[in-house]
């Protein structure tokens, strides 16, 4: 019996999920390399995530600032980005403020375009405050980091774009880079969408725009989504039509409809439906100025 026991546990742990927190690499990015960046590098920009309440800044190398200055896309291999992401809080002394509150993680980007050439040349990196790896899977992390990069692949898969802090104080930013100028859409029609899409269509409506684009649309995660909404927004209102993007897997998908609304008053109004971190729908409504 006793054998059995020792079977079965050895079986489980054979099984078990890989916890990866701790070490000191991922993706044979090693922070230690790097742990100077916020004294010996440029500032690139300070950017604020409304959905996660996130205060990040976002540092570069000489190398990956020369290139943004140049309002070039085509990274060289060496190139390397460099964030913190500060947990964020109201100033009890100044409540109308948000001030950061915390470490909460830092990132890395680094550009070696043969060695990360699954993942568009970037390598990707996440620590936590003592700049040790989380228990997630790093193939698995860095899969859905690119997946959600490519939706500024018109920027050389860099969000952060450099910003002066002086007086003439501008964004300085590579051509046609305006949000979602390369997302690709497709009529669908309504009938082609997975079941827990439908009930959300209102009746009548035929066809919807979709995003095609295919890298995106694998391994995403729910931060993925949340960025594809001002995006989906706007296509929303090019097309007086309802606007979508699905997961590869039709598992998960961001709907972006425009509604009439008493709350709203002369304003337009918006309808999103988004699925969760469980693949569960839920529904949000707010208004905007057309």
């Amino acid at each position: 019996m006793m054998k059995l026991i020792l079977l079965f546990l050895m079986l489980a742990s054979a099984f078990a999920t890989e916890d990866f927190s701790g070490k000191d690499s991922m993706n044979d990015i090693s922070f230690s390399d790097y742990k100077d960046f916020p004294t010996k590098w440029a500032l690139v920009t300070i950017r604020f995530r409304k959905d996660t309440g996130e205060m990040r800044l976002t540092y570069a190398n000489e190398i990956a600032m020369k290139t943004m200055n140049e309002a070039k896309v085509n990274y060289p291999d060496g190139a390397v980005f460099a964030k913190t992401g500060f947990f964020t809080g109201a100033d009890p002394q100044f409540i109308s403020s948000v001030v950061p509150k915390g470490l909460r993680r830092y990132q890395l980007m680094v550009k070696n375009k043969t060695k990360y050439a699954s993942t568009g040349g970037w390598g990707y990196g996440l620590y936590d405050p003592d700049g040790k790896t989380f228990p997630e899977d790093p193939k698995v992390t860095q899969d859905a980091c690119y997946a959600c990069h490519t939706i500024v692949e018109n920027r050389g898969d860099v969000f952060s774009q450099p910003f002066s802090f002086t007086s003439k104080a501008k964004f300085i930013l590579p051509k046609d880079s305006i949000s979602g100028s390369h997302i690709q859409y497709e009529w669908i029609k309504i009938q082609k969408l997975p079941e827990m899409v439908k009930k959300f269509i209102p009746a009548g409506i035929k066809k919807i725009r979709s995003v095609t684009n295919a890298k995106l649309k694998l391994n995403l995660f729910q931060g993925t989504l949340d960025e594809m909404k001002p995006i989906l927004e706007h296509e929303v209102r090019k097309n007086k039509s309802p606007a979508i993007f699905i997961s590869s897997d039709s598992k998960r998908f961001v709907l972006v409809m425009t509604k009439t609304s008493q709350e709203c008053m002369e304003m337009g109004s918006f309808e999103v439906v988004s699925t969760d971190m469980k693949n569960n729908p839920v529904i949000e409504k707010y208004c905007t100025h057309d």
